[in-house]
């Protein structure tokens, strides 16, 4: 089994699609519809990346980061959305986000780009371990 991934994204149907390629391709799914689910699940589930939209219902996918950041700044997260602008892609990634996809993505990109978020995440507990 690949990693376990949280996904958080407020339509159903995308994490559903978004679910079936990911597991398809052998990671765990985790799922939350809002910004207070996903921090409770990764609190519980300590996912090793977390696929996080921008615009939630109860709070900002950029809020969201942020306490994530405080409480494992070692995690990555993928920020998604559909309404991108270099703006937004900037402030995500001054707020520690690896990347930034716009929806509708490629399932082969948005794979790739877990893929290496996973491995540079593991090469630097890998460095830090060295130290």
């Amino acid at each position: 089994m690949h990693a376990k991934i949280l996904l958080v994204d407020d339509e159903d149907l995308l994490r559903w699609s978004v679910r079936g390629e990911l597991e398809d391709a052998g990671y765990e799914v985790l799922e939350a519809d809002c910004g207070k689910k996903a921090l409770q699940l990764f609190q519980e589930e300590g996912p090793a990346l977390m696929l996080l939209d921008i615009k939630l219902p109860d709070m900002n996918g950029i809020e969201v980061l942020h306490k994530l950041k405080e409480r494992a700044p070692e995690v990555p997260v993928i920020m998604i959305t559909a309404h991108g602008s270099i703006d937004t892609a900037l402030e995500a990634m001054k707020g520690g986000a690896l990347d930034y996809i716009s929806k509708p993505f490629d399932y082969r990109e948005l794979l790739l780009v877990i893929e290496k978020a996973l491995e540079t995440s593991r090469l630097q507990m890998e460095v830090k371990r060295l130290r």
